[in-house]
């Protein structure tokens, strides 16, 4: 009962975290061509050097992504889902005696055959510019406001109909799991550097950001725990170590009082280098025939010390709860001080500290382009992340080709990704003057047997005209004449 009750109270408390709207994965549609700018820095910092417009500003982002493999939506769409969101239905609610209505949409559950997973990841840019300082050196500044939730490796026995149907007084062994979230904000600084006095162009990135705790909590079981069904609400747990944290500066009943808090503060920085061939017949120095990158993307924490807690319960014997154990209660931390009285015998026992740390969604990411045919490029790349933290947020590993043709004014580019090594998708993405529309997972807004994910992005970014050649900018800086350098062979 307790496992449940627990697995559930996290998520209820993270929930409210994460608008509906706002999840993200990578959205390659808007990162990877040349004439991206600013949000090139999220994949790789150095992608800016390559930037063919002297400056650019990104007015607005609202990037959407989720993808799981525990419960899923029956023969239905993004779209037609979140029109009719009032007809959800779980099926764990249909009986013969309690049927569907014939247009509910019905939440089923994936059998658990394998680990499974869970994960949203999501941002909210707002006013963010790159600009070219003489002929090598970009600057730029970023805000943005994020959420994520994870949880990975989600054993098979806590799958529905599994941890459901457990017969009365059966002992069954709960493996280790847990999930993490977060929501924060951003404000950083960027800045990068081309070097071109080589038949190899090289360039480095740097973001270096200041990071705004807004909510934060994890959950973990560090070792595998024993849960008995007993008959009415009674269960049995034996052995377990379970840690958890989480802020309490929304704690209250009062709700005009919720909102957004900073309850703690961090530090976050993405680094990469790139490497490029340039484009002989190219009209600047930042065309080329191919370029190469990797980068080390969201390295960085964010340390929770306002208004939180850490919780640890531990018990190497056998303890029997009740539904009586947790009675109804309006403030939360009742609920974590009857956690602590159930398991430890005082409500204040579970308490370590006043302070925690979560880290941010750190992976590691090599990318390529190449100039197939004239505005004909493919990209690729390659997402592994890489938890720096004991608790830190994740993100999906990721394996994507992504042709497209891109213009000045206007591109089309098809993502093909893989996530996970296992969930493969099919995206599409525009851009139409200052507008990037796109999505990495098409079929999500088509009906789909099982729906168990959807991905959007949507962006308005003014790609600049040069400022200073006096022409206003009516061809832009991508016709500015190539500058052509004598190579020094002393």
């Amino acid at each position: 009962m307790f496992g449940r009750f627990f697995f559930v109270w996290a998520l209820a408390c993270t929930i409210p975290l994460f608008p509906r709207t706002l999840y993200s994965q990578e959205q390659l549609g808007m990162r990877l061509e040349r004439y991206s700018g600013i949000y090139s820095t999220a994949i790789n910092p150095a992608n800016t050097a390559f930037n063919p417009d002297p400056w650019d500003v990104s007015l607005l982002t609202v990037e959407f992504f989720f993808e799981n493999s525990y419960a899923y939506l029956r023969n239905t769409s993004l779209p037609n889902a979140l029109r009719n969101s009032e007809k959800l239905v779980s099926a764990a609610d249909i009986s013969p005696e309690n049927p569907a209505a014939r247009d509910a949409i019905i939440q089923d559950f994936f059998e658990g055959k394998r680990k499974m997973r869970g994960v949203a990841v999501g941002r909210i840019s707002g006013p963010s510019f790159s600009m070219r300082l003489g002929e090598e050196h970009e600057i730029g500044f970023v805000t943005a406001f994020r959420t994520g939730i994870s949880s990975y490796k989600i054993p098979g026995i806590l799958e529905y109909q599994t941890i459901s149907n457990i017969p009365l007084n059966q002992t069954v062994d709960i493996p280790r799991s847990g999930l993490q979230a977060m929501a924060w904000g951003e404000i950083g600084l960027h800045y990068s550097k081309r070097n071109t006095y080589s038949d190899i162009y090289t360039a480095f990135g740097i973001t270096p950001r200041l990071l705004l705790g807004l909510e934060g909590v994890y959950a973990r079981a560090q070792s595998v725990f024993d849960y008995t069904p007993r008959g009415g609400d009674t269960v049995t747990f034996g052995r377990a170590r379970w840690d958890y944290a989480l802020t309490t500066g929304n704690f209250t009943d009062q709700s005009d009082s919720i909102g957004l808090k900073v309850q703690g503060k961090g530090f976050g920085i993405d680094i990469g280098f790139a490497w490029a061939a340039p484009d002989d017949e190219g009209d600047t120095d930042e065309d080329y025939l191919w370029k190469i990158g990797v980068s080390l993307i969201d390295a960085g924490f964010i340390r929770f010390d306002n208004t939180a807690e850490r919780h640890h319960i531990e018990f190497d014997t056998l303890i029997t709860v009740t539904n009586a154990d947790f009675p109804p209660r309006d403030d939360p931390h009742d609920i974590l001080g009857d956690a602590s009285r159930a398991f430890l015998g005082d409500p204040l026992a579970s308490l370590q500290s006043r302070s925690f740390t979560i880290g941010l969604p750190t992976a590691l990411s090599a990318q390529f382009d190449f100039k197939a045919a004239p505005k004909v490029y493919v990209a690729g790349l390659i997402v592994q992340r890489i938890p720096l933290w004991k608790y830190s947020l994740q993100r999906p590993n990721t394996l994507a080709l992504v042709p497209r043709y891109e213009h000045r004014w206007f591109s089309v580019s098809l993502p093909l990704v893989l996530n996970d090594w296992q969930s493969f998708r099919v995206g599409l993405a525009a851009r139409l003057g200052y507008l990037y529309l796109g999505t990495d997972q098409l079929g999500s807004f088509f009906k789909k047997k099982r729906l168990s994910g959807a991905d959007i992005y949507i962006g308005l970014k003014i790609n600049g005209f040069d400022l200073f050649d006096g022409k206003g900018g009516r061809h832009g800086s991508s016709h500015r004449q190539k500058r052509r350098k004598i190579k020094c062979y002393y």
